[in-house]
């Protein structure tokens, strides 16, 4: 297998050695353009061939006395710098607008590739040259127009794009297709005293980003899988591998609520990872910290009271909440009450965190997650207990967070002073809002933007509008609460001495636990976006975080500055996140696998359906999607009618669920997708109604029914109840069969079923699981096995990941083979992160 490698560049007046002078008049230009392109065909079909083009591209030799640039071409020294070869494809983009425009760059684009096509037949050793047309000067085209030919393309292993000459829109359109194409890209400088150098951007990257990725998400087990795999995916030192192990172990003592410390780690993945499955420990946490605040009030306080307990009915109940409530209501008759009123374990159940982990509990029962406030609150208040020290940080690992990724952090270079009072500044804009793909991606109403702005010191003001800018983020503020939700710091850059090492500090110095995206408005001249654009690619490959780049085209009238495009936070060697992402589906986590997705490189498609997916099995109004699928139906109704397809989703999943965390989460899912169904069919605010009217329709059945056609009302009601005895919501058994069992025998006693019905009903998850199935198909929820089913679409999305799996895994093995057959200079795909230790380096970290 031949790896190819792939040379994108944006052609310009330069690539023919012609100045873009600003002061001529375009027809002027493009007459010269015209000769030159003339004088170019002539010498690529004359007998000198390749020798002719060298001489006119790399020598000069042209036939006219025009004003000239020095030579080489950029072009031709590009191909120079990176070794042309016959493993080498090049693609020349050109401008071709409509109505067409007198230096639209397709002709030049066109005669460059005639040239190079007609040399190669001699001795310009490249396998091929394409050249392909934008109709505009602007990001999007592009995109569209590389993605296309990527398509139908070689597989690439590496790809090299010019940077210094042509367009930078264009430019950093091209970046963007390659990112989101999964292909590893560096840049060629094609101009100043570097010209010709071959970059990467990440190239001083001394950690593995899939870690990042992973324990930004809290995805301790998925990490720690792929750390135990022969050879190992992911490597970790000793310290970071025992960090993760000892995270996973407290997750699963919290699913078993086997102490207020494990509950903890449940209670940050549900905050931090906003998954509406994520929320399901929330109200065990707030018993669990009850009893253990109450055990340190005993010490001084003996007689004190269980009063969660004091409140219970003989057959246990009412729900936490209304035992709250009950608690208040006899605070002045109850002499025990009255007297606990001033223990911490009292005003801990009436105190601000508990009334955001009741909204929270709320929520998970329709599968609904955390809203922002809550999840902010809760988050600073697990901050308390973060014990691991720097752990993490010397392990080279980030921290793992405990509150949301709700921040944004921007950054951009301050233009001067605008022409007109209708030319905004990036302040301006950014200040009345994110663009909808950033805040969509983050999953909360209003996110927080931190942002750090350049300004040139050189008295053309640009100093001036940076100061401005920042006075304007920092000014911006939550629209109801009216609470401060921007920050911003000026640094200063000096244009003929960029530091890059300087301008990534100070970006990285501004990010916090809380930094979900990184925000990327490319405006300035090239060495200053060279400066932000390798800054901002490494930062968030070291720290697992999408960076997004906004167009810098000028938008329409009337329109603003919204189209972005998600660059993955790893592109070339997403392996790891692919593999995280496919256990996240399997285990119906479906809004952390989405946003796996999101951050690998396996496109737009999957990622989109993921998402829709998610929405869909949690009965939410889907939003606008960061990425429009490529379909004409709208996601299903969020309705009774599916739950039928919802639990044979939970179904399915429980087949490969061994853990027994894993199940007792399933369980709970599987009743809280129904509860979910239900009340998404009430409009109010009240969401709860509606199911308490649906669990009093399946009872009345039960009661007055005869058995046969109440036994369908009475699987449902068994779920619920299993639901409600597992050992993250109030029960006390330890794995999900034996919670079964527990709610089977409850719900005969509470009905008075015959010895012979009560020996009927499943007594296993697996039997619960497949009867309630059925049983909702009895009672009209639904239909099993339809043809674009929840299931099916899990099973499409599954296979595509799985598919892309496969395929990383074969390119790996393939790049290590032709790397030891024929001791290839190129960097293989898993080794693209000089620093990355994958499987196939021995290195530790």
């Amino acid at each position: 297998m031949v790896r190819m490698r792939l040379l994108v560049h944006v052609v310009g007046e330069a690539d023919l050695l012609l100045p873009s002078s600003p002061t001529a008049a375009h027809a002027i230009r493009a007459a010269r353009i015209q000769a030159r392109c003339r004088q170019l065909t002539t010498a690529a079909a004359s007998p000198e061939g390749a020798t002719a083009v060298r001489q006119l591209l790399n020598k000069g030799a042209w036939d006219d006395d025009y004003p000239h640039t020095p030579a080489p071409s950029p072009l031709l020294g590009a191909l120079a710098a990176v070794a042309a070869t016959p493993d080498l494809d090049v693609v020349l983009i050109g401008t071709r607008q409509q109505p067409p425009h007198p230096l639209d760059t397709m002709p030049i684009a066109q005669t460059l590739t005639d040239a190079l096509v007609s040399a190669t037949s001699t001795n310009t050793p490249v396998r091929a040259a394409t050249a392909i047309a934008v109709d505009d000067l602007a990001e999007a085209p592009v995109v569209h127009a590389l993605a296309r030919h990527l398509d139908d393309a070689p597989t690439y292993q590496q790809a090299l794009v010019t940077w210094g000459s042509g367009a930078t829109a264009l430019a950093m359109g091209t970046l963007t297709a390659l990112s989101q194409a999964g292909l590893p890209w560096r840049l060629v400088l094609t101009t100043g005293p570097t010209a010709y150098e071959t970059i990467d951007p990440l190239e001083q990257l001394d950690t593995d980003p899939v870690a990042g990725v992973l324990v930004r998400w809290r995805m301790f087990a998925a990490l720690s899988d792929l750390t135990h795999t022969d050879p190992p995916t992911v490597r970790l030192t000793d310290a970071g591998r025992e960090l993760v192990r000892e995270a996973v172990d407290r997750h699963d003592k919290g699913f078993a609520a086997h102490d207020t410390a494990s509950l903890r780690a449940v209670l940050a993945d549900a905050v931090v990872r906003r998954d509406g499955t994520a929320s399901l420990a929330v109200r065990r946490y707030i018993t669990s910290r009850y009893e253990e605040l109450l055990d340190l009030d005993k010490i001084n306080h003996p007689w004190a009271e269980d009063l969660l307990r004091r409140c219970e009915e003989p057959r246990g109940g009412p729900p936490l909440g209304a035992k709250l409530a009950r608690i208040a209501h006899r605070h002045h008759d109850d002499p025990i009450i009255c007297a606990s009123a001033a223990l911490p374990s009292y005003q801990w159940l009436y105190g601000a965190e508990v009334n955001s982990l009741q909204n929270i509990g709320k929520g998970s029962h329709n599968l609904r997650p955390p809203a922002p406030c809550d999840s902010k609150f809760i988050g600073d208040y697990l901050s308390r207990y973060l014990n691991d020290g720097n752990a993490w940080q010397q392990a080279g690992l980030p921290e793992p967070p405990v509150a949301p990724a709700d921040t944004v952090l921007a950054v951009w270079l301050a233009g001067v002073p605008p022409q007109t009072s209708t030319t905004e500044s990036v302040g301006q804009q950014l200040s009345r809002g994110l663009p909808p793909a950033v805040a969509n991606f983050l999953g909360v109403q209003e996110a927080r933007l931190r942002a750090v702005i350049f300004g040139v010191d050189d008295g053309q003001g640009s100093r001036e509008v940076a100061t401005a800018d920042a006075e304007l983020v920092t000014g911006v503020t939550h629209q109801i609460t009216g609470a401060p939700r921007g920050a911003a710091w000026t640094e200063s850059i000096h244009l003929a001495d960029v530091d890059p090492h300087a301008v990534e500090q100070a970006i990285e110095t501004r990010l916090t636990r809380e930094t979900g995206a990184l925000l990327l408005i490319p405006t300035g001249n090239k060495p200053v976006m060279l400066a932000l654009l390798r800054a901002m690619r490494l930062i968030g490959a070291r720290h697992g975080i999408p960076l997004f780049v906004r167009e810098n085209a000028k938008p329409s009238a009337g329109e603003t500055y919204t189209d972005v495009h998600l660059w993955p936070a790893i592109t070339g060697g997403d392996l790891p996140l692919l593999i995280a992402a496919e256990r996240a589906l399997r285990s119906l986590e479906l809004d952390v696998a989405w946003r796996l997705l999101a951050a690998s490189a396996i496109g737009e498609e999957p990622t989109d359906r993921a998402r829709r997916l998610a929405d869909t099995f949690a009965s939410r109004q889907p939003p606008r999607y960061p990425r429009q699928p490529n379909t004409t139906h709208a996601p299903p109704r969020s309705t009774t009618g599916m739950i039928v397809q919802r639990l044979e989703l939970v179904e399915n999943a429980l087949a490969t669920a061994t853990a027994p965390a894993d199940r007792i989460r399933l369980l709970v899912v599987a009743a809280d997708a129904m509860e979910a169904s239900v009340a998404a069919t009430e409009t109010g605010q009240n969401k709860g109604r509606a199911y308490a009217n649906f669990r009093k329709d399946l009872r009345k059945k039960i009661k007055e029914e005869d058995r046969p056609k109440a036994w369908p009302a009475l699987i449902l009601d068994l779920l619920n109840e299993a639901r409600d005895r597992a050992p993250i919501t109030h029960g006390t058994k330890t794995t999900a069969d034996i919670v079964v069992v527990d709610a089977a025998e409850n719900r005969a006693r509470n009905h008075e079923l015959s010895p012979a019905d009560s020996a009927r009903l499943p007594r296993s998850l697996s039997e619960l699981l497949r009867e309630a199935v059925t049983a909702a198909a009895t009672l009209r929820l639904g239909k099993p096995n339809q043809k674009g089913s929840l299931l099916r679409l899990h099973a499409k999305i599954l296979e595509e990941v799985r598919t892309a799996i496969s395929e990383r895994r074969a390119a790996n093995a393939a790049d290590r083979a032709e790397t030891r057959r024929a001791g290839s200079t190129l960097t293989p795909p898993d080794q693209t992160y000089p620093q990355c230790r994958h499987a196939s380096s021995p290195a530790t970290y």
